[in-house]
């Protein structure tokens, strides 16, 4: 809405808008722009190709733009940034760079996001430093509660940990304990005496790599993944050594789910999808058709684990708890580091498990999951 009340203010030069990405614009920005030409009857014409608006109204333009790419192109009287604390700093002051145009009536940057972690640089630039003529509002999500559907603020605690909530409820600023990535986990997530159930089900999430491929093993049991075993191959590792891992401890296609790495319906060992080769050796697998960006990752299971969701057994599972203890983030980014090449594997599989067994809106199952044998 304000980005097109500026194509009137402003109407004599053009505009800009950033989404943190292509996928986001496309399901977020540009429906909602849509509702509210629809909603109040807007003239406007949209040109797919270059994500550009045009208004009867207004000399100008308005220019959509992705954080994805350098942000290039025309001089600009405003920009608007959605979800501003999910691009990078770079990004950003790319924004504010386009925003030079002069003559015109009321040139302004303006974003709307959700405050993260106090490590991130939009924290630095509006609250420990403030830009110059900058000004940061603070809105609770339940102030706005006439305008949504009650169901959409218990559906907010039902998959946020109690540290996001305050973010994402109250729209304040907060610690998630420094760079780690998984920082709801505590020793309330492990419990020593955790074994296998012959005779339950077991969900095995599998990572592939070509060095410290890696499986860990649950029982999926009200409500509640538990953790009991691990597999490692930390050489040469392709899809039928790991097979011939898991069949040498039993979990065979009888009694085994495999929840893989959704990249090895393309990922290839000897001419064949790695997906294909699991299928051929009669496991069902189960995976959606492409990852979870990480910032949702990230959120999914620490939710889980602060509400103890998921319990592993750290004795036999060590590979999966140096996960939770010492994997890092890009404070940026939320992107997991990889600085030690024998991190992340473990937790990347509970990552694509977790998104399916217990998906982060709190929905049913979404269409895009392959479930074959």
């Amino acid at each position: 809405m304000k980005a097109l009340k500026f194509r009137w203010i402003n109407r004599n030069f053009s505009g800009g808008l950033t989404a943190p990405s292509y996928a986001e614009l496309k399901k977020d920005v540009l429906p909602t722009f849509e509702q509210i030409f629809e909603e109040n009857k807007v003239p406007h014409r949209y040109h797919q190709t270059d994500k550009v608006f045009t208004f009867p109204w207004c000399k100008g333009k308005l220019y959509l733009f992705t954080a994805e790419n350098k942000i290039r192109g025309p001089n600009l009287s405003d920009m608007g940034i959605n979800e501003a604390t999910l691009i990078t700093r770079e990004r950003y002051l790319e924004c504010i760079g386009r925003v030079r145009v002069k003559g015109a009536a009321h040139p302004q940057i303006y974003s709307s996001g959700t405050p993260e972690s106090i490590g991130n640089y939009m924290h630095d630039l509006f609250v420990e430093k403030p830009m110059r003529n900058s000004r940061i509002l603070y809105a609770k999500t339940m102030d706005n509660a006439e305008n949504i559907d009650p169901a959409y603020i218990e559906s907010l605690r039902a998959s946020y940990d109690a540290v996001t909530l305050q973010a994402y409820l109250e729209g304040l600023w907060v610690n998630m304990n420094g760079n780690q990535f998984y920082y709801a986990h505590s020793e309330r997530n492990q419990d020593k005496t955790l074994m296998r159930d012959p005779g339950m089900t077991v969900s095995c999430a599998l990572d592939f790599n070509v060095e410290h491929m890696t499986a860990t093993l649950w029982h999926h049991s009200a409500g509640r993944l538990i953790g009991f075993d691990e597999i490692v191959i930390d050489n040469n590792a392709d899809t039928m050594r790991m097979i011939a891992a898991l069949l040498a401890r039993d979990y065979t296609p009888e009694n085994t789910t495999i929840y893989p790495d959704p990249a090895g319906k393309a990922r290839k060992t000897n001419g064949q999808p790695d997906h294909t080769i699991l299928r051929n050796a009669g496991f069902e697998v189960v995976s959606r058709l492409a990852a979870p960006r990480m910032r949702q990752r990230q959120l999914n299971v620490n939710n889980l684990l602060d509400k103890r969701v998921i319990v592993y057994n750290p004795l036999t599972m060590p590979t999966f708890r140096r996960d939770m203890e010492a994997v890092e983030q890009d404070p940026a980014t939320f992107e997991k580091l990889k600085k030690n090449p024998k991190l992340t594997h473990a937790s990347d599989g509970v990552d694509y498990m977790t998104d399916i067994l217990f998906p982060f809106s709190g929905k049913r199952e979404k269409s895009d999951i392959i479930r074959v044998r």
